[in-house]
């Protein structure tokens, strides 16, 4: 017989707090993004699209997948919301600017959020809000530097163990025929 697995440890009580906390605001600003024909996804994506930034650069700062962003900021620039410039230093790696339009989208988004945030706000404190949050940036930076790459492609293993190896493309040998 398994045993039931409820871990008390303050790490993990803190963690699924922090789901639940990331879950209520997702579904709120879905209700905020919902009326005007967007959702919580593309606000993210419009949020960071205020100064010009790369897709990955977006990605690593939402803590969503390259390739998820990727779609929507596709599909933000079909609807003329945003646009993608030359990047100077990268070639390869565009720049996601607002349009006019995604401006003013963003615009009512924000006047929402306001809404919506003072009504929140009624209900709990700035002070400890601002304690709380300088408290997760600090948290943010302790995991931060727990996942820093080691600059061979490398990362720490959660069990303290090797690190695990980033997988390399298998070379394939030609032989004459």
């Amino acid at each position: 017989m398994t045993p039931a697995v409820s871990p008390e440890d303050a790490w993990t009580r803190f963690a699924m707090s922090v789901f639940k906390v990331n879950g209520l605001i997702i579904r709120a600003g879905e209700g905020i993004t919902n009326p005007i024909g967007q959702s919580s996804a593309r606000w993210q994506v419009l949020g960071r699209a205020y100064e010009p930034t790369t897709v990955a650069k977006m990605a690593q700062d939402i803590g969503h997948a390259r390739q998820s962003v990727q779609r929507i900021a596709d599909i933000l620039a079909a609807e003329g919301l945003i646009a993608y410039e030359d990047n100077p230093t990268d070639r390869r790696a565009r720049l996601v600017e607002l349009t006019p339009d995604g401006a003013e989208v963003l615009a009512k988004i924000y006047r929402r959020q306001v809404e919506w945030s003072l009504r929140t706000m009624e209900q709990l404190s700035p002070t400890q809000l601002a304690q709380i949050a300088d408290g997760l940036e600090g948290i943010a930076r302790v995991l931060e530097s727990s996942l820093d790459i080691d600059g061979e492609g490398n990362r720490p293993s959660c069990d303290g163990s090797e690190s695990l190896k980033k997988k390399q493309p298998k070379k394939r040998r030609f032989e004459n025929g």
